[in-house]
């Protein structure tokens, strides 16, 4: 494949396909794992477990703003402010993703506010409804991380995100232990992301080290501008999300993203087979003081809970497809 950017690929999903969503992403691993991410568009029979009332959640900003790590380069990372600028944070205006990122670095001496929310174990998914519905409560418990039983699977709850105004900024970030992830766009402006895929880790690691060797790639320390990955090498991939859409990251992917304007989004981390059988399960987890995400545990998941034979059972009991599956509809999807 070649290094220069391109769209992740974009799928469609029936309601049946929706109502066991860990199975549809396992028929399309190959694909996640090749781009690092997909997008998953709903049809118009999917239904959603959705609070009917307005989402008037009180969440204050993060108080991070980022900053360039070197004159010289469009690297930045988060670094804990005192207070929120709001005077800055009102005039700026988000047209295009030239527009976004010419601003960024012409505010160097600027605060820049990240100007986002998070707050964990909280959801705009209700859960216990029909199996007909979507619940993104239930993605944990579909997922591999079902063989741990509820003392596991309990601790993995949705976290509600919060973008406070145009330009908003989610840094870069894995999900714990490097597991697979699912975002829900609910509603408000676009958000455009930029997914790394987790073979192109160690390249995008030393190119940080060369800047600052302390600098965390999976805990929201990060944010980079696109023309240094070009510049250096290191394969990418964009996509525009729009409500109603999910973006699902694969194990060990990093992604980071901005929004057009205010918005409110969710996620949840799951796990595959291929978490354990490509080793992103054994990779130390590394505690992290500049961690973005507020209430965060970091206890690592224990590995032996996770035998062959009991994978292998799991795989044939949830994972394995029906013969009269329908086949999936692509949408902007480019071979190489």
């Amino acid at each position: 494949m070649s290094s220069v950017s391109i769209d992740i690929p974009t799928l469609q999903i029936n309601g049946n396909d929706l109502q066991n969503f860990v199975r549809f992403i396992y028929k399309h691993e190959k694909l996640l794992k090749e781009f690092g991410a997909i997008k998953v568009q709903p049809n118009i029979d999917c239904k959603l477990a959705l609070k009917k009332r307005p989402k008037t959640l009180t969440l204050n900003p993060i108080m991070k703003k980022i900053v360039k790590i070197n004159e010289n380069v469009n690297i930045y990372s988060s670094q804990t402010i005192n207070h929120i600028n709001e005077s800055t944070q009102k005039h700026l205006m988000v047209t295009n993703e030239y527009s976004f990122w010419s601003s960024l670095s012409a505010s160097n001496k600027e605060q820049r506010d990240l100007n986002i929310s998070l707050s964990s174990n909280t959801s705009f998914f209700i859960e216990k409804t029909s199996s007909v519905y979507f619940d993104l409560h239930r993605i944990p418990y579909q997922s591999l991380l079902k063989l741990g039983g509820k003392k596991l699977t309990n601790q993995f709850v949705p976290c509600v995100k919060r973008a406070h105004g145009p330009g908003a900024i989610f840094p870069l970030i894995s999900a714990r232990q490097r597991l697979f992830s699912i975002d829900y766009h609910h509603e408000g402006g676009d958000h455009h992301w930029y997914i790394i895929p987790s073979d192109q880790r160690e390249a995008l690691q030393n190119l940080v080290d060369q800047q600052n060797p302390s600098l965390c790639l999976d805990h929201g320390q990060l944010f980079i501008d696109p023309s240094i990955l070009d510049k250096n090498y290191i394969r990418y991939h964009r996509i525009i999300q729009h409500p109603n859409e999910f973006i699902v990251l694969s194990a060990g992917a990093l992604a980071q993203s901005y929004t057009e304007d205010i918005s409110w989004s969710e996620s949840i981390s799951f796990a595959l087979p291929s978490w354990i059988e490509e080793g992103h399960a054994d990779i130390p987890i590394i505690p992290c003081r500049y961690h973005i995400e507020q209430n965060c545990s970091v206890d690592s998941i224990d590995v032996a809970l996770f035998r062959q034979e009991l994978i292998q059972k799991y795989v044939t009991s949830y994972l394995k497809t029906a013969p009269n599956d329908e086949p999936p509809v692509f949408i902007g999807l480019l071979f190489f």
